[in-house]
């Protein structure tokens, strides 16, 4: 199968942005270990120390904003194969990115929470503190799951495109597959034995990004 070739343009552009998308995914990965940050957080960890998970917080929203210009071309790129199917996939993308920052930015809120904690001169209102983030922490890992899940959802209808695309169906095997371990991994908030499913899916999910990556960008 051909691709469209009046989107050259739009295939480099979408080629980078995925691309980065994996690397700064790889960095969110690293980071959380090197600065050992535990995952999901917990209200004290933010309130006592918000610089590290708003950090990594910041650097994950910029990884999937950058989703939004490689979904387009991915869509460009596939539509010759199913085109309602990558236009489903587009949009599934489109609206976990809108999820992702909202999730994100309830995170990224906390920060100047953290000042007024510790200036807290009662035990009260520490306590009150404490239980504000533990609800916005909880808002935000459940918004982050529903994003994860139809981040998920369109990969796999974009790995499933791959097998006839121009890509290769060894490439399009690896999204297939990788979009349906994190998919079950999101289930780990019900089952915690699941989670491990994320871990590896997230791992792989970069390796992906960077390798379409490079082979959108060579399209145009």
């Amino acid at each position: 199968m051909t691709v469209d070739q009046s989107w050259m343009r739009a295939y480099k552009w979408g080629g980078v942005s995925l691309f980065a998308s994996g690397v700064i995914l790889v960095v969110f990965l690293c980071s959380v270990l090197i600065f050992q940050v535990d995952l999901p957080l917990t209200p004290q960890a933010v309130l006592d120390n918000p610089t590290a998970p708003v950090t990594l917080y910041l650097l994950a929203a910029l990884g999937e904003l950058l989703l939004l210009p490689a979904a387009l071309s991915l869509y460009l790129s596939l539509k010759g194969v199913n085109k309602n199917a990558m236009l489903i996939s587009a949009a599934s993308w489109s609206i976990a990115v809108t999820i992702y920052l909202a999730s994100r930015g309830q995170i990224i809120s906390l920060l100047p929470m953290s000042g007024r904690y510790a200036a807290a001169t009662s035990e009260s209102m520490r306590a009150a503190y404490l239980v504000s983030t533990e609800q916005t922490i909880e808002a935000a890992n459940i918004y982050g799951n529903m994003a994860l899940m139809l981040h998920q959802v369109g990969s796999i209808i974009v790995g499933l495109a791959m097998l006839r695309g121009v890509y290769g169906r060894r490439t399009g095997y690896l999204v297939t597959v990788v979009g349906i371990m994190t998919f079950i991994g999101t289930f780990g908030v019900v089952f915690r034995s699941l989670s491990i499913f994320t871990l590896f899916g997230l791992m792989l999910t970069a390796v992906w990004q960077i390798v379409v990556g490079v082979k959108l960008y060579k399209l145009g």
